[in-house]
């Protein structure tokens, strides 16, 4: 008797749902799980995306610094060089070599960068040509 009654309650809510849902319970259970797989499925492609996204940025970041070890080992090198000690002990510590003497030139003052005249004249009004022509071929008046 009890599996009667379930088994009408059952139908009950199978005809209930019929009425309300235009396909069956187990069509209803299918499309809901396809859903749920696409749904799956795009979520894994975005997180995907995601990462190969900054995969490439941090390769982008170790080539950089790859760059940067290389110059700094470059600077190393050069800074354990006798020019760059040379350069330096004359440059901060006054040195001079033996049989050099020093020679100390005035600052340029603002004036003295300022150039002479907006309006550059050309000085030579003949061309070039025209005057390697003369150089070669006439005779040298003296």
């Amino acid at each position: 008797m009890y599996y009667e009654i379930m088994k009408a309650f059952f139908i009950k809510i199978q005809n209930y749902l019929e009425k309300i849902l235009p396909m069956k319970v187990g069509s209803l259970l299918l499309f809901a799980f396809v859903l749920y797989l696409i749904f799956i499925v795009g979520r894994v492609i975005f997180i995907n995306y995601n990462s190969n996204k900054s995969i490439g940025e941090e390769e982008k970041k170790v080539v950089v610094l790859t760059d940067e070890i290389q110059y700094l080992k470059f600077q190393i090198n050069y800074f354990q060089t006798y020019s760059y000690k040379e350069k330096e002990a004359r440059e901060k510590l006054g040195y001079i070599a033996p049989g050099e003497s020093v020679v100390s030139l005035p600052i340029d003052s603002q004036i003295d960068k300022i150039a002479d005249s907006g309006n550059i004249e050309a000085s030579i009004r003949v061309p070039n040509y025209q005057l390697w022509f003369r150089y070669f071929f006439q005779k040298k008046e003296q």
